[in-house]
């Protein structure tokens, strides 16, 4: 250990004494190498006479030299002189730029205003020609709406002994005269003895253009329909078909004409007359001839007036009674105000019912509310509802032959209103109180109860009404109605037999594709009462739920397929007491046009 703690001490002396030389030596070198450079200054001090200023000569981006001219130690000639080149190696170079760092931030918000002039050019205008008067052009028909003349059958058979056809045809131009023809007839038996009913009628109509702006109308119709009172109690009676039988044949003939456009004095006219003739196999008729006469004056675009004659005069006649006259006569004169949001009829309505004089209210009110396309109604009338023996049988085909006839005098209070929400939907709803005199009843005749007597009272209906209406193009069509009527006052009878409360309906058009359209029909109508026979006490008749289906498909250019499905729920209600209607009835055709 010893050893080498003397050794290393050794190493270390020998180190130092070795820098010290090299120190030494490093200084002498310094002080010989300073003494040489000041005696060289000192000779070229003494060797110059002037010295001359030294200058630049070359600046580049690499490097800077400077030439000094110094006088030569050998020759004393002062022209002569030595040159020495000194080289620095200095690069210039530009500072390093600092980089700009953005901070993100919102902009300020400018609440200063710009000056904003405006300068509006002069509203003289000087033309130096004249203006071209505008003709107008009439726009020619759209195509679509050309009249085409369409002919084409409908035949098809189903269950329950069913059979139905139909044909409708047109002729004409379209412009001057325009002729439809369409008839139809149609079979159905049911399960029921006697429960059996068949339909034909013809209808022709034909419509007249003459060159002063007239247009003439002729209506001709023809129906005949037969039908069994099966509707007997109780049911375990036999009754030979023939006594049973009901045919009724109806013949109506109408001709009128009305102005296309307002005459020269204002005037819009279009005076009908009407005449029917019906008759049912029990030697009973009626012949009726109906007269309406409305003209109507307007004085500028918003005042204007409307007077209208109205005369029905009816004789009807069976094998038990002679005959019964039921004439009604009425006239309305009324002031009429139109403004584009309110439409104003003031009028009185003096009528003659089989020579018993009324004056009845005829006031009307339509106001739409602003800024929308809602309207408001209301109303104050009062009507007289013919009841003769045709409008009797077609409500209640089952009553037995009338021994009188009656009008109906109704004097309604209304309120409602009526809009669209947009070009697809639309809808109206009214509320209205309703005194009515001498409103007919049905009531089955004691016995087997197969005929209704009809009976006379006066009473008051409170009545709301409303419809939804939803369409899209002439793809999809949608209807909803509903109607509710409480009867009350009557005074010569407990209940108002044979008259429905509620009642409901809703129906659907469809075209899924062009060539295929869907038809449903769907009712909920309440029962109506009924007096038993028997007990002679009043009963409700069980409400009725009905779905109507049909389907037409168009199979060729000229040929189609149908399918109408009737009563899906096979629900045999009953409309009047005793007479169930059909079950569930199912029928399909074709359907083929010429053109």
């Amino acid at each position: 250990m010893k050893t080498k703690i003397a050794l290393f001490i050794l190493l270390l002396s020998i180190g130092f004494n070795i820098d010290a030389a090299a120190q030494q030596r490093k200084s002498k070198k310094k002080k010989a190498k300073q003494s040489r450079v000041i005696k060289k200054k000192a000779a070229y001090k003494k060797a110059s006479a002037k010295p001359k200023s030294n200058s630049t000569a070359k600046a580049t981006g690499e490097s800077l030299s400077v030439a000094y001219s110094v006088a030569d130690k050998a020759n004393t000639d002062t022209s002569a002189t030595r040159t020495v080149i000194i080289t620095s190696a200095f690069k210039p170079s530009l500072q390093n730029a600092a980089k700009i760092n953005f901070t993100a931030a919102t902009a300020v918000a400018d609440s200063s205003r710009l000056p904003l002039t405006y300068k509006v050019p002069s509203s003289n205008l000087f033309f130096s020609y004249q203006p071209i008067p505008l003709k107008p052009l009439a726009l020619p028909t759209d195509s679509p709406s050309v009249w085409k003349n369409t002919h084409r059958v409908k035949a098809g058979a189903g269950n329950l002994s069913s059979f139905y056809g139909e044909g409708r045809f047109s002729f004409g131009d379209g412009k001057k005269t325009i002729t439809q023809i369409q008839t139809s007839f149609v079979r159905s038996k049911g399960k029921l003895y006697a429960q059996q009913y068949s339909k034909f009628d013809v209808d022709v109509l034909s419509v007249i253009n003459t060159a002063n702006h007239l247009e003439w109308t002729s209506h001709a119709q023809f129906n005949s329909t037969t039908r069994y009172r099966y509707g007997f109690m109780p049911n375990n009676l036999v009754f030979p078909k023939d006594q049973l039988q009901l045919v009724y044949n109806g013949l109506s003939l109408e001709v009128g004409v009305k102005n296309k456009q307002t005459t020269q004095s204002g005037i819009d006219f279009h005076p009908i007359i009407q005449f029917n003739r019906f008759t049912n196999t029990s030697n009973a008729g009626e012949n009726n001839i109906i007269i309406e006469a409305p003209i109507e004056k307007f004085f500028g675009k918003m005042i204007g007036i409307n007077i209208t004659a109205h005369a029905d005069l009816a004789k009807y006649s069976s094998s038990n009674i002679i005959s019964i006259n039921n004439n009604l006569y009425s006239i309305a004169p009324s002031i009429l105000l139109k403004t584009p949001n309110v439409k104003l009829n003031l009028g009185l309505k003096p009528t003659w019912n089989n020579g018993a004089f009324n004056l009845l209210p005829n006031l009307t009110v339509s106001s739409r509310l602003p800024n929308s396309n809602f309207s408001v109604e209301a109303g104050f009338k009062g009507s007289f509802n013919k009841n003769s023996f045709r409008s009797l049988v077609q409500y209640n085909p089952w009553i037995g032959l009338p021994n009188q006839l009656m009008n109906t005098r109704s004097i309604e209070q209304y309120i409602g209103f009526n809009g669209s929400t947009n070009s697809h939907f639309s809808f109206n709803a009214q509320v209205a109180l309703i005194q009515m005199k001498d409103q007919p009843l049905f009531l089955n005749q004691l016995g087997d109860g197969k005929s209704f007597d009809i009976l006379y009272t006066n009473m008051n209906a409170l009545k709301l009404s409303g419809e939804l209406n939803y369409t899209f193009q002439e793809k999809l069509s949608l209807l909803a109605s509903a109607s509710y009527t409480n009867f009350s006052k009557l005074d010569a009878a407990t209940d108002a037999f044979g008259l429905i409360p509620l009642e409901t309906t809703a129906g659907l058009i469809w075209k899924p594709i062009g060539d295929l359209q869907v038809k449903a029909d769907l009712f909920y109508r309440s029962g109506s009462l009924y007096r038993d026979s028997f007990s002679l006490t009043s009963r409700r008749l069980s409400s009725a739920v009905d779905m109507n289906l049909g389907v037409e498909f168009g199979l060729m250019p000229k040929l189609n397929l149908w399918l109408q499905m009737n009563n899906l729920f096979n629900n045999t209600y009953q409309r009047w007491n005793q007479y169930p209607v059909f079950g569930f009835n199912v029928m399909g055709g074709v359907v083929y046009s010429f053109q």
